[in-house]
Parts: C-alpha cells; structure tokens; sequence
C-alpha cells in the first residue's frame, strides 16, 4: 500500500497544533475533529449572505446589518476542540445548544451570530453523518490522520476569499458573541479563550499552508480520494438545508437528524474494525448515503459548484 504523503509544511502545522493542543490539555481524536472546516463554512455563509431573498424576510434583515457577526457564528461551534463525537446533552453541535443560543441573543448583533451557529449545525448534518462516515470507513489512514486530513482535504477546495474571511471575522472584537457562547456551553473565561488561541491558530496556520503550499497528492491503492465534485455535491446538500431551516424554521428537514453524527460515525468505526483488510473494502460513496428528502430540496441545484 502506497504511502501517505504530506508537504513538509503540512507536517509541521499538524505538529504545532497538536503542541499547542497538548499544552492546554486537549486532546484530539479523528472522530472529535472539524469535518467542513471554517473555509466552508463561510463559504456556505457567504452564500447565504450573497441570496438573502432566498430566506425569510425577517431573518434576511438581520444578517444583512451584522454579517460580520454571521459569519463567526458559522465557524464559532468548531473553538470547541476536543468536543468529541459522544452524543452528550451540552454538546456544541446539539440543536438543543444552538436553539438556545438563538434564545438568549438580547440584540440583533448576537441572533445574527445565533443565526450562523444554527448554519454551521445544518451544514455539518451531512459532513458528519456522510462525508466523515464514509471516508473513515473507506481509507486506511492512522489514528493521527483520519477526520482531521479529510477535513483538510475538503476545504482545499474553497476559494481563498473565504479563508482570509474567517481569519478575518475569528480576529476580530466578538466580546458579545463570546460571552452569550461562554454562557450557553457554561464554560469559564479561561477555558473558552484557550479553545479559541487554538482555533484562531489553527485557522490562520491554514489559511498559509492551504495557499502557499499545495498539499501534495495522497494516494491509496484500490481507493478513491476525495474529488472536487464530490464535496461540491455534498456542500450543494448543505446549502440546500441551511436555507431549508432559514425558510421553514423547526419544520425543516435538517431538525430530524444529529449534527455530531455519532450512530454513522460509530457504524463506521464499527464496520472497518469488522473488514479489517483494506482490500476488501470497495468503495463506501453510498455506505452511508444521503437520505432521500434531503437530496429531493432543490433550493439549489446539485452541480453548480458554490466553492
């Protein structure tokens, strides 16, 4: 079997994550790291913000006078490293949490962060039920790599304007946001702000190693890699459901499944640990497909790719 090839700088930067990680006393599973990391995520901002007639009105209003605050609320769910995938009743990624969030905004700065928060939950309906389940049952990466190089490998394909973005909107003056989020999750000063010196880090160390060196090709014998046109399909199902929820609210199809992901993450582990050998494992695209009433929205289509 071929090896596993990472950049030199690639190398490094998982390195000094990790370090950094350690230091605080995190640790970092494949199955408790990002699945759509941040560049995605405000790529599926972004396009919210770029078709605000597309959802209710009143929402629109919201976003369109704190977009900036929107924005962080896409990828603010992720500062909490080390979340797991463990289905807990003050998870991060519960809607319980996220519905929560949206309850206690005392102003439209802090809803319209609530609002992103609620985003990054329907979009990681799909990357943590079926983009993650199936690459970790599929590729024989080690313990180190797995989720982590998967999620890297995805927001590889995001436009480098939604990178500088996010580096842009996790830097700057959040103190309301942070604050309803520290209350929420019931975390202390100290501890979220650990948790967010990593995300910041890790975004911004991203951000250089996605855009001055390409990550060199990672070859599996007998296995697909991740393809341009898969992710773009899957985010195209994301999209579907962030405006499905900003549309119909607790009716949307995105509020009957788990944004951890845990029963598909778990039978994946599962399964792989019962295969064993590689080479008998064919390809896992559909092990884990994505439901039929999600792939029937058609608030967008399927093919345009919106990276």
């Amino acid at each position: 079997m071929a090896q596993v090839k990472i950049g030199k700088t690639g190398y490094m930067v998982w390195l000094l994550a990790t370090v950094c990680m350690a230091a605080l006393g995190v640790t970092l599973t494949p199955e408790q790291a990002l699945a759509w990391g941040a560049g995605m995520h405000v790529a599926q901002g972004s396009f919210i913000l770029e078709n605000l007639a597309m959802i209710r009105p009143e929402i629109a209003a919201i976003l369109s006078t704190y977009p900036h605050d929107y924005i962080y609320g896409c990828i603010s769910a992720d500062i909490f490293i080390g979340k797991g995938y463990k289905r807990r009743d003050d998870h991060c990624h519960n809607w319980s949490v996220g519905e929560r969030v949206l309850a206690d905004a005392g102003n439209d700065s802090t809803r319209a962060y609530a609002y992103g928060y609620l985003t990054h939950l329907a979009a990681d309906v799909i990357a943590h039920n079926h983009l993650i389940p199936n690459l970790l049952y599929s590729t024989p990466t080690s313990r180190t790599i797995g989720h982590v190089f998967w999620e890297f490998r995805a927001d590889r394909f995001i436009s480098k304007r939604h990178w500088m973005m996010a580096s842009k909107v996790v830097s700057m003056h959040n103190h309301g946001n942070d604050t309803l989020i520290k209350n929420v999750m019931n975390r202390s000063h100290l501890r979220f702000g650990a948790k967010k010196l990593v995300f910041k880090r890790a975004v911004r160390l991203t951000d250089i190693i996605t855009w001055r060196e390409q990550v060199q090709e990672t070859i599996f014998e007998g296995f697909r890699v991740l393809t341009r046109k898969r992710v773009n399909t899957l985010n195209n199902h994301s999209i579907n459901l962030i405006l499905d929820l900003f549309i119909r609210g607790r009716e949307a199809v995105c509020m009957k499944y788990d944004p951890v992901g845990t029963d598909n993450t778990i039978h994946a582990k599962l399964i792989r640990r019962a295969d064993q050998l590689a080479w008998r494992i064919d390809d896992a695209t559909d092990l884990f497909p994505v439901p039929q009433e999600i792939q029937s929205l058609d608030y967008v289509d399927h093919e345009t790719e919106r990276l």
